[in-house]
């Protein structure tokens, strides 16, 4: 069994806090009205900021269930991850915070992991490390996706 080093995870945690940094930094202070517009097929920002919050809250659960061993009650009908508060109708900063909620969540449960946790294989193949790596790419993705949308550099 692998282990993960100290400077990877950091370097991992590192990654994982600069992807909220970035969504507030760059995001949050635009209207409204821009984060909704559409051009074309593309998605809105907002489009793609809800799905890194569905995305970060699915990820958070999960990976909660895994490394305690207890699951989702079934008597939770939805099976969309939830904080419980979401509307439809939410402006994107209170999207973001929701992220946010998640994504500390994700680094609570992380942070906590000695590093032979870390390379401990999981439900579903893979390890600790594995999934984390995974998520950090996915929000290298993701904003990648913002920054064509931003016109950014």
């Amino acid at each position: 069994m692998a282990t993960t080093t100290p400077t990877q995870k950091d370097e991992l945690l590192q990654q994982m806090i600069g992807t909220y940094r970035d969504l507030n930094n760059r995001v949050r202070p635009l209207s409204e009205e821009r984060l909704r517009l559409k051009r074309g097929d593309h998605p809105s920002i907002r489009d793609v900021v809800v799905q890194m919050r569905d995305d970060e809250l699915t990820f958070a659960q999960a990976l909660k269930e895994r490394l305690t061993g207890v699951p989702r009650p079934d008597v939770i009908m939805d099976q969309r991850p939830t904080l419980g508060l979401e509307q439809s109708g939410d402006p994107t900063a209170y999207i973001i915070s929701q992220f946010g909620t998640a994504r500390a969540t994700t680094l609570s449960l992380i942070r906590e992991l000695s590093e032979e946790r870390w390379g401990e294989p999981i439900e579903g193949g893979g390890t600790v490390t594995d999934r984390i790596t995974e998520l950090v790419a996915n929000d290298r993705r993701q904003l990648e996706r913002l920054n064509g949308l931003l016109g950014a550099p």
